[in-house]
């Protein structure tokens, strides 16, 4: 099927999804640069105004875990209008919000509408893009996905600075208006179960696995107040280790189910679904520490550090599209190389140029990491998709999407973890968050590195593979013969 005939019903569906996403994102990376601000303003510690980013990627992630059951049991139109409107409501209450806990309220609002719009975007593109194109839609989707968390610091940064935090939801309002217009008009998939299939949802299921991810996040944010070595973080370490252990015995004997985690039998699935963990920790978490490190080592401010992140996640959206059309003309062993060196590059430079540290070097660098990030991310999710029947491309996407957001949250928290710890000694503010960006490069070099290992891991099975398969057609023809 040629490109050409792909509707532009179809595109305009895919970007209205999409933009809900974008704007999501958009906002909730945003809303770092303003943290010291929200703190005065609402007269609370900066440790409890992180949870409005914190709280919402949690909500984010519960809410990706059911889509593959909620796109089964609804039409993606309505959906798309609960989503669209939910992020409409949640905009006024937090531009409006007097209290730090309604502007919570308005964020968690706002989460279920990103919760529902991401994976509905690459929905709608596996289910309406010929297979022989979804790499390059899957890169413009990616685009979408992966440029917001970069340019939020810069969009944020700049309103924060010129008006108030505020204007960071006025100004998206209007624009979501005219996405909800759009979407309406051009989004008109049907119900995507069988008729006759019989449809559960593991609410308990979905209860514990919520509990499970709170807990994991929750750890390290105690870790980050009280120190890694304190008896709060250990306790619920090992309570969130045997609330997991609990959870994995439940899904192993329920006959229904939240997510299907039996995908993550396939060996290139789950491998994939590390290297697209790595790829949303590093990204999320990097933009957050990368202003922080702006302002508070680089003496700049809110606006300027949001503006040394806003090359790399221009030419990182720029380029996005056409890794995806290299991923359909070559494959994705390509791309995922490239993708996985520059980040695992762009990261380790950070860690060894970090006492030296000036503003065109930040600027350099996270252009390398963006660049490594477009060539990696929508990829990831398209060959995992790959491996399985299109019936099950659904679960492929909510289970990557949910990792996705909590590989944000836990990169986030942990990261912040760090140098909060290294507060609560004392000393140079400075010094220490010097100190703590240290110690996260060196963090995050280590997923990357792992992420790396993967993309090899999954090249050299899938040759094993193919050899195999070809020694057994070839021993099949000569016993024939």
């Amino acid at each position: 099927m040629d490109e050409n005939k792909i509707s532009l019903k179809t595109r305009l569906a895919i970007v209205s999804a999409g933009m809900i996403s974008f704007m999501g994102i958009l906002v909730e990376t945003s809303l770092n640069v303003t943290m010291n601000t929200l703190s005065n303003q609402f007269n609370v510690s900066v440790g409890t105004v992180q949870w409005i980013t914190t709280a919402y990627l949690l909500l984010v992630t519960i809410m990706m875990a059911a889509m593959a059951f909620i796109m089964r049991k609804f039409k993606f139109r309505s959906i798309f209008i609960f989503s669209a409107t939910a992020f409409i409501v949640g905009s006024i209450v937090c531009a409006i919000a007097g209290t730090f806990w309604l502007l919570l309220i308005g964020r968690m609002i706002q989460a279920v509408a990103t919760g529902l719009a991401t994976p509905l975007m690459f929905q709608i593109i596996n289910v309406k893009i010929p297979s022989q194109h979804v790499g390059t839609y899957n890169g413009v989707a990616s685009m979408l996905t992966s440029l917001s968390p970069a340019l939020g610091p810069t969009y944020g940064g700049i309103l924060n600075t010129l008006i108030n935090w505020r204007w960071i939801f006025w100004v998206v309002l209007p624009l979501s208006i005219i996405v909800l217009i759009m979407g309406m008009s051009s989004i008109d998939i049907p119900v995507q179960h069988k008729d006759g299939e019989k449809l559960s949802f593991d609410g308990f299921g979905m209860v514990w696995l919520s509990l499970v991810l709170i807990g994991f996040v929750w750890t390290f944010n105690e870790a980050g107040l009280a120190g890694w070595t304190s008896a709060a973080f250990w306790i619920s370490l090992i309570i969130s280790i045997l609330l997991l252990a609990s959870y994995a015995w439940h899904n192993s004997k329920s006959a229904r189910e939240v997510l299907d985690f039996g995908l993550l039998k396939k060996k290139a699935v789950w491998l994939h679904l590390v290297n697209y963990f790595v790829l949303a920790f590093v990204n999320i978490g990097i933009s957050w520490l990368l202003p922080m490190v702006a302002e508070v080592n680089l003496h700049q401010s809110s606006m300027v550090a949001g503006l040394l992140v806003l090359p790399g996640a221009l030419i990182g959206a720029i380029i996005s599209p056409s890794t995806g059309s290299i991923m359909d003309k070559k494959g994705a062993f390509l791309p995922l190389m490239v993708g996985n060196i520059c980040l695992l590059a762009s990261v380790v430079l950070f860690f060894f140029l970090n006492n030296v540290m000036t503003s065109m070097i930040l600027l350099a660098l996270f252009v390398i990491l963006r660049i490594g990030v477009a060539f990696s991310f929508g990829n990831v999710m398209g060959a995992a998709s790959q491996q399985v029947v299109p019936e099950k491309r659904g679960d492929i996407n909510s289970l990557f999407n949910m990792m996705q957001q909590y590989a944000g949250a836990m990169g986030t928290v942990i990261l912040a973890s760090v140098v909060s710890s290294l507060e609560l000694h004392g000393g140079s503010t400075v010094a220490e968050t010097r100190q703590g960006s240290a110690i996260d490069y060196l963090i995050l070099s280590v997923f990357a590195a792992v992420a790396l290992i993967t993309v090899i891991i999954n090249k050299s099975t899938r040759t094993h593979v193919a050899k195999k398969s070809l020694t057994d057609s070839a021993s099949s023809v000569v016993s024939k013969n």
